[in-house]
């Protein structure tokens, strides 16, 4: 669904203009904003405009969001559209889920997943375990 990137574009741009009203306004007037660390660096639940350009004018400098991207298809249900997303930070990067009513979010989550410098190393990254087998 395309409203989900276009709030999010919309989102991305005001945070990296630092426009904290424009960004509080893409929120329903009473739309909450859940956050896990990614911004905070606590657990924060923002209820309502106020609170989220609050929270937006104590963290934003620092936290320096950007790269806010869909990742895969987003859902629609009884009028709400919603869909997961991944974002950087100065210092990491997140994932997030966003959930729409027409233009405007309803509730928001964001949460650092890793620390840049820090990744968990997987797959061909990952450091190699013990060897089993016979002593020779």
């Amino acid at each position: 669904m395309k409203q989900v990137s276009r709030w999010l574009d919309a989102f991305g741009k005001a945070l990296a203009r630092k426009d904290i009203d424009a960004a509080a306004s893409l929120f329903e007037p009473d739309g909450y904003w859940r956050d896990l660390v990614a911004f905070t660096w606590n657990i924060k639940t923002c209820e309502g405009q106020a609170e989220i350009k609050a929270m937006l004018a104590a963290t934003l400098s620092a936290a320096q969001p950007s790269n806010f991207t869909l990742q895969g298809p987003a859902a629609s249900s009884d009028g709400v559209i919603e869909g997961w997303f991944s974002f950087e930070t100065a210092v990491g990067r997140g994932v997030g889920h966003l959930r729409l009513r027409g233009k405007k979010c309803w509730t928001l989550l964001t949460a650092l997943q890793e620390l840049k410098g820090y990744e968990e190393k997987s797959g061909a990254t990952r450091e190699a375990g013990v060897e089993h087998g016979a002593l020779v």
